[in-house]
C-alpha cells in the first residue's frame, strides 16, 4: 500500500490486489490528487492498469525494459504496482508519496554545463546509471530524468535527457529543430539545449514554480480522459480543444496556443503528437488551470515515410492542407477566419526560419547532410504541395 500526497498534504492510499489485478485508491482526506479524481468516499478502481494519473509517470520502451531486468532479478516476478512503488520513492511533483525515513536525500552529481560538454560516448549509460531508479517518465525514446545543478541559475533541478538509438539517427538534433521552431511560432515551450557532441537533447522539467518553491500539477489528456498509455492514439484533436474549452480558465489564449501547436505539428509532420503529449498545468487550488507548453515535437515523417498523424482531425488520420487546418482553428479554437488565416502564416514563417537555421547548421556538420536535406526536404512539401492539397500517406508526395 502507498500512502498518496498532493501538494505535500495527505489525500489517500493506493493498494493492488494481485489476485483480481484489481488497483484500488481510496481518498482519506478531501485533498483531490486529479481533475478526473474529485474527493469521494468510495473507492476508484482500475482493473487490470494504474489509474491514469499513476499511470502517467509509468516508463515504457527503453527505460521499462531496464527496470524489468532489475525487479524480476530482485524480486523474482514484475507488474505494473511493484514497478510503480519502487519509482514512488523518488518522484518529486504535485503528487508525492510516503518514503521511509531512511530514504537519503538526492545527490547533485553532474551539472548542466558539463553535461551539454561533455564528449564522453558513454555519457548517457553514466547517467542511467546513475539515474534510473527515479526516471518515472513515461515515452518510448531512450531518456532519463536526472538532477543536475544548474550554474547559470545557480539551482538544482530536473531535466529529461534524451539520447537515441541507430534506428532512429540524428533524433536529438531532429527535436531541436522541430522544438526551436515551435518557439519561432511564438508557442511556449520549456528551456531546452543540444549536447555539443550532438548526442543528447536536454530539456527542462516544467512543472516546477521556483518563485513559490512548489509544483504544478499536472495531468496528460489521456488521464483527463480516463485513459491509460496503451489508448494514446484513441481519440481526436478536436476532443483535445473541448477539452481546453471546458478545463482551462484562460481558454481563448489556450486555445490560440493548441491551434498553432497543432499546425506545426502537421507542417513538421510529427506523427506523434498523441494524447501523452499534451497537458494541463493547474496551481494548488486547482482553480487556475492552462495548457502546458509544447514538449515531445519531432518530425516522424523522416524516419517513417507513410508516417500519419497520431490523433483524427475531422475523422480521418491524414495531414491535411491549409484550408483544413483554418476549419479546425474556426470550428474548433474559437478563431474568427481571419485570425486563423494570421496564426497559420506565423507558423509558415516559423518552418521558413528554420529551413534557414538547418541549412546553416548543414555547412558545420557534414555528417548531418544527408539527414539535414531529407528534413528541408520534407519541409518544402509541407509549405508547397501540402498547403493547397491533403494527403494520406506523403511519401507519396515526396519521392
Amino acid at each position: 500500500m502507498l500512502t498518496v500526497l498532493a501538494n505535500t498534504h495527505p489525500s489517500g492510499t493506493l493498494s493492488y490486489k494481485e489476485k483480481d489485478r484489481e488497483f484500488i485508491f481510496n481518498y482519506n482526506s478531501d485533498n483531490p490528487i486529479s481533475l478526473s479524481m474529485p474527493y469521494r468516499s468510495k473507492s476508484y478502481t482500475y482493473y487490470y492498469h494504474l489509474h491514469p494519473i499513476f499511470d502517467m509517470n509509468m516508463p515504457e520502451g527503453y527505460l521499462f525494459s531496464l527496470f524489468k531486468n532489475l525487479l524480476i532479478k530482485e524480486h523474482g516476478e514484475m507488474n505494473d504496482f511493484l514497478l510503480f512503488k519502487h519509482l514512488s520513492l523518488s518522484i518529486e511533483g504535485y503528487l508525492t508519496y510516503e518514503k521511509e525515513s531512511t530514504q537519503k536525500k538526492k545527490q547533485i552529481d553532474f551539472n548542466l554545463e558539463n553535461i551539454l560538454n561533455n564528449n564522453d560516448e558513454n555519457l548517457f549509460s553514466k547517467l542511467v546509471q546513475r539515474f534510473l531508479n527515479q526516471s518515472a517518465i513515461a515515452g518510448v525514446q531512450p531518456k532519463v530524468l536526472a538532477l543536475l545543478h544548474d550554474k547559470a541559475t545557480l539551482s538544482n533541478k530536473e531535466y529529461i535527457i534524451k539520447s537515441f538509438s541507430d534506428e532512429y539517427p540524428h533524433l536529438a538534433e531532429n527535436e531541436y529543430f522541430s522544438m526551436r521552431a515551435v518557439q519561432h511560432a511564438g508557442i511556449k515551450t520549456p528551456r531546452f539545449w543540444l549536447s555539443k557532441n550532438k548526442k543528447l537533447f536536454i530539456i527542462e522539467k516544467f512543472t516546477y514554480q521556483k518563485e513559490h518553491d512548489m509544483f504544478y500539477g499536472f495531468e496528460e489528456f489521456c488521464v483527463l480522459f480516463g485513459l491509460n498509455k496503451e489508448k494514446k492514439y484513441s481519440g481526436s484533436y478536436e476532443q483535445i480543444t473541448k477539452a481546453i474549452n471546458k478545463i482551462s480558465t484562460n481558454r481563448q489564449k489556450d486555445l490560440i496556443s493548441f491551434f498553432k501547436m497543432t499546425v506545426m505539428n502537421y507542417l513538421l509532420k510529427n506523427g506523434d503528437a498523441h494524447l501523452k503529449n499534451f497537458g494541463i498545468l493547474y496551481k494548488s487550488d486547482m482553480k487556475s488551470r492552462f495548457l502546458a507548453p509544447a514538449y515531445d515535437v519531432v518530425n516522424t515523417a523522416i524516419y517513417l515515410p507513410h508516417d500519419k498523424p497520431a490523433l483524427t482531425l475531422f475523422g480521418k488520420k491524414i495531414w491535411f492542407n491549409k484550408e483544413g487546418l483554418i476549419k479546425f482553428g474556426t470550428q474548433y479554437c474559437l478563431l474568427d477566419e481571419k485570425s486563423a488565416i494570421k496564426h497559420f502564416e506565423t507558423c509558415i514563417e516559423a518552418i521558413q526560419t528554420i529551413e534557414n537555421e538547418i541549412k546553416a547548421y548543414i555547412k558545420t556538420d557534414n555528417s548531418f547532410q544527408k539527414f539535414g536535406e531529407k528534413f528541408l526536404c520534407i519541409l518544402q512539401f509541407s509549405l508547397k504541395k501540402n498547403l493547397n492539397t491533403s494527403y494520406k500517406d506523403i511519401s507519396n508526395g515526396i519521392l
